[in-house]
């Protein structure tokens, strides 16, 4: 990239980036040919950039989709599916070459283009639509979008099946880390007894908000020593793609109609990853969130019902064990079986290129050696026929949720809880996407099937996937936790649910009262509320009352004496207690986090969701065979770290939470550029309340891609607020509207405001 930004600076003294910049924004006004529509269609946009797209059928709505998504978003959609084709080094350089030689063994542009023509004609045709939009978009702006100019590049067309790769790279950013996790939960299993297991990396607990009040039973402490403690971390809050999403029934609602909230937790850069629509083809409207490359709206409502997402946290992935034999072949339940090669060049701008021998086996790609050293294939639902199609756009047609319940199986997306509510006042819950049947093994561990009495199977039958339909409360939350017990889970699998602590927040806020409407929905998604920290507010503050009163330490429990139980930006108090919890954590699964220096490609971040009940245990109990190595007792211990907190906040000033936790969204070019440049094309950097513990879910580059929430057949009051904005193009009118009332808890309205401009695409 270094040359690329001396480039960049010479061409500075040649010609003005601000001429760049302007020529590549959107139009806005008047009349554009767009040759393959049927009708005219007409698009207006409000002064946040928002439109209404009125088209007369859905063939000509995708392809205007498509036009205003080539116009503001391409260079993004352009890294979507360079991401899941593994091509992003031809465009950005060698930095991405360890990148795109990771996910070049999954294949998934050739498996998209298969994907393709297996779709039936009509989804076909409709992606045909959207990439002639697209490429009209593209062709339309006087000079293609800026990123090209600062990388030397020029933007390949879109084709269909590029986007089907972008909902493969949802699949990644969603699920890319379940082979890491499961190859480090075999890694433990390797070094811990049953008993250790249960303790260190339990399946949840006392937090557990599932659906059905089920919980497991709590792990008792182990036999044996402290694992051998290395030097304490800090360890990162946890930022695993998640969301919120809830749900009342019309009882609890002034009209009768059941309601919807959702906030979608993804990494976050400018521009989002979401673009706002809404469309009107014949008497149906249509109004949420698209995602730029595809034609489908992902979440929002269509008057009748609406729908919203969060990241399941169920096993769709499996390691495989391979049993090689000679002359190139496996062991199969058939008899052996001869690996299928594929050579992969994987290109960088730089001129660079490295050649990749891709082995196939019958359940996927060899990805590499389990930790006992056997061969493993990864066996994944984003591999399989089923894995994309548009379903999710059948949604559009849907009078209500029973109908959406029957499309779910359907969806070709990555396997989702999906939260629906429509105008009758039902409410209703499932998983969207496939769920693999598995028979003779639970999926917990790398398994041989090559084995007879295993197998596995694309997808359970319809008939046997979970759901919930207007539960006796009339309530339904979802944060990423479990969401069943029993032969429900079972089924499901454990991908590694977050812990139940944020979801029993959003049960027990819906409980505290009978009557919703938008406006408190809305307040909801910014409670900043953290309970789980009361713990440690009173540990630590315990600890303080037993040391000498110097000035800090009477300062300190001044500060956990008045602390309102939120992470609100201007609280000091919030600083010290949440760091004590990461230093206790950094120290008591430190053997843990250091275990990738044994084994290179261990992940501790992807087994930690469930660590606070041991952590919690350890400090309770402070059982005398797990205190760690260098102390002799656990007052020792927790004094030490007491302290250790306290002089670190006095050290730096006493910061409030704000100071330290701010937003960070960034244009992902900017790090490449000079700071002046790079302040343009960022979102201002501002202080932040809330924690990946609240609802209220934030860090620096992560947090709520979205927040909706709407009554099916009331639009009008519906609410919706996302960072960033529309356009990609700092010199749009619209660049990053939208910023502040995301950030402060400002409600936008759902449906397009007074229209501003207005663009008209005739055949």
């Amino acid at each position: 990239m270094k040359w690329r930004i001396g480039a960049f600076i010479l061409a500075l003294l040649a010609v003005s980036p601000l001429l760049i910049l302007y020529f590549s924004t959107p139009r806005l006004d008047g009349s554009v040919q767009v040759p393959g529509l049927n009708s005219s269609v007409v698009i207006n946009r409000d002064k946040n950039g928002v439109p209404l797209i009125l088209a007369k059928n859905k063939l000509d709505l995708a392809q205007a989709l498509g036009y205003l998504h080539g116009q503001e978003r391409f260079f993004q959609m352009d890294l979507m599916r360079r991401l899941s084709a593994g091509e992003l080094a031809a465009l950005v350089g060698d930095k991405a070459l360890p990148h795109d030689l990771d996910v070049r063994r999954h294949r998934f542009r050739a498996l998209a283009e298969q994907q393709l023509a297996a779709l039936p004609p009509q989804q076909r045709a409709v992606l045909v639509a959207y990439s002639n939009g697209v490429n009209k978009g593209l062709s339309d702006l006087l000079t293609p979008p800026f990123e090209y100019w600062l990388l030397r590049q020029k933007p390949k067309p879109w084709t269909p099946a590029d986007s089907l790769l972008v909902i493969d790279s949802m699949y990644l950013d969603l699920q890319g880390d379940s082979a890491v996790r499961e190859w480090s939960l075999a890694a433990v299993k390797a070094r811990l007894n049953p008993a250790q297991l249960r303790f260190w990396f339990p399946f949840g607990g006392s937090f557990d908000a599932a659906l059905d009040d089920t919980y497991p039973e709590k792990a008792t402490v182990p036999d044996g020593s402290f694992p051998n403690l290395q030097t304490p971390v800090t360890p990162k809050d946890p930022q695993h793609p998640g969301s919120n999403g809830w749900a009342i029934a019309g009882r609890f609602t002034n009209d009768g109609a059941a309601m919807l909230a959702s906030d979608m937790h993804l990494g976050l850069q400018v521009p989002n990853v979401w673009y706002r629509m809404a469309a009107r083809v014949g008497s149906t409207t249509e109004v949420g969130l698209t995602l730029p490359g595809a034609p489908a709206l992902v979440v929002g409502s269509n008057g009748h019902i609406a729908w919203g997402f969060t990241n399941s946290y169920g096993d769709f992935s499996d390691l495989v064990v391979l049993n090689k034999l000679g002359n190139n072949q496996y062991q199969t339940q058939d008899g052996p079986k001869a690996f299928t090669e594929h050579k992969e060049v994987v290109t960088s701008s730089s001129g660079k290129s490295k050649t990749l021998t891709v082995k196939d086996s019958i359940w996927g790609p060899v990805m590499g050696k389990l930790p006992g050293g056997q061969p493993y294939a990864q066996l994944w639902t984003a591999q399989q026929a089923n894995a994309v199609n548009l379903n999710l756009m059948k949604l559009i047609d849907c009078p209500d949720v029973s109908c959406a319940l029957a499309l779910a199986p359907t969806m070709g997306i990555p396997t989702q809880n999906l939260i629906l509510a429509d105008n009758r006042g039902n409410v209703a819950w499932t998983l969207a996407g496939s769920i693999p049947e598995r028979q003779g093994y639970t999926g917990l561990d790398p398994v041989d099937l090559s084995k007879a009495n295993v197998s596995w199977h694309d997808s359970l039958p319809a008939s046997a996937y979970p759901k919930r339909i207007n539960p006796p409360d009339g309530r339904i939350w979802s944060a990423n936790q479990r969401m069943l017990g029993g032969a429900d889970l079972s089924r499901i699998g454990d991908g590694g649910y977050a812990l139940g602590e944020r979801a029993g927040n959003i049960r027990d806020l819906l409980k505290s009262q009978n009557l919703w409407d938008e406006k408190g929905f809305f307040a909801m998604q910014y409670n900043n509320k953290v309970p789980i920290y009361d713990f440690w507010a009173a540990l630590l503050s315990h600890q303080l009352t037993q040391m000498p009163p110097s000035p800090d330490i009477v300062k300190a429990r001044r500060l956990l004496d008045n602390w309102d139980g939120t992470a609100s930006a201007d609280s000091q108090a919030f600083v010290l207690i949440h760091d004590f919890r990461q230093s206790m954590l950094g120290l008591l699964f430190s053997p843990f986090y250091h275990l990738n220096t044994l084994l290179p490609g261990f992940s501790a971040q992807t087994l930690s969701s469930q660590w606070e009940y041991p952590l919690r245990q350890l400090v309770s109990q402070q059982p005398a065979n797990l205190l760690p190595a260098g102390y002799d007792t656990w007052q020792g211990l927790l004094s030490e770290q007491a302290a250790h907190q306290v002089a670190h906040s006095a050290d730096a000033g006493w910061p409030t939470w704000g100071s330290v936790h701010q937003s960070h969204i960034r244009h992902p070019l900017s790090s490449a550029l000079p700071d002046w440049l790079s302040r343009f094309l960022d979102a201002p950097m501002r202080p932040q309340s809330g924690d990946s513990y609240a609802v209220h879910v934030t860090a620096a580059q992560f947090g709520a891609s979205e927040r909706l929430v709407v009554t099916p057949g009331h639009e009008d009051r519906g609410i919706l607020v996302m960072p960033g904005g529309q356009s990609g193009n700092p010199f749009s009118p619209y660049y990053l509207a939208g910023q502040q009332d995301w950030q402060q808890g400002h409600p936008e309205p759902l449906m397009p405001q007074e229209m501003r401009w207005q663009l008209t695409l005739t055949p």
